[in-house]
């Protein structure tokens, strides 16, 4: 878990401090599941004291082991996160301007896990694809196309198409056994 060791950087009020390092994430919860980081995520950050808080800036980098929407595929797929949030001791507060969102910490260290996690969530694109030029699977036979053609036979028809396709094909049919008779 990512901890941020705030000691000597409290005491100084415009004290900045640059820290990167890497820190164990909890998985990320999702539909279908929890994804799963690859390895420790990694931190840039710096902290900079403003007086009665403490805010820490900087980027986030996780890799995270997915599935390809297309292929259904495992892949890695790395998520780079800007980083901004303002921490603040409600003991030593001395009561100045506070914003809403800023996130209480006590003692010498703040816990950043919550906070990553969640910017990384809000990164997260809305479907995973493995590469630009997925083929996906076979909608017949459900073979990875990206490894290999399967024999099922299948026409490009507009799907919004079909139904005339199918009238057609019945009265050709009608016309043929009209013909035989």
């Amino acid at each position: 878990m990512p901890f941020l060791n705030v000691e000597h950087l409290k005491k100084e009020e415009g004290k900045r401090e640059q820290v990167s390092f890497t820190g164990e994430l909890p998985p990320i919860p999702a539909d279908g599941g929890d994804i799963k980081h690859a390895q420790p995520a990694r931190f840039d950050l710096v902290l900079t004291n403003i007086g009665d808080a403490i805010a820490v800036e900087g980027q986030v980098d996780a890799d995270l082991e997915v599935v390809c929407s297309r292929c259904l595929e495992n892949f890695v797929i790395t998520i780079s996160s800007d980083f901004m949030e303002t921490y603040y001791d409600p003991a030593k507060y001395a009561g100045g301007p506070r914003e809403d969102d800023w996130i209480p910490y006590s003692g010498d260290s703040i816990d950043i896990t919550p906070e990553a996690s969640n910017t990384i969530l809000v990164n997260l694109p809305l479907r995973f694809i493995c590469d630009a030029g997925c083929q996906g699977l076979c909608s017949l036979c459900g073979t990875n196309l990206n490894k290999g053609k399967c024999n099922c036979e299948q026409e490009d028809i507009d799907p919004r198409m079909a139904k005339l396709k199918e009238l057609i094909t019945s009265q050709e049919t009608g016309v043929r056994s009209q013909e035989s008779e």
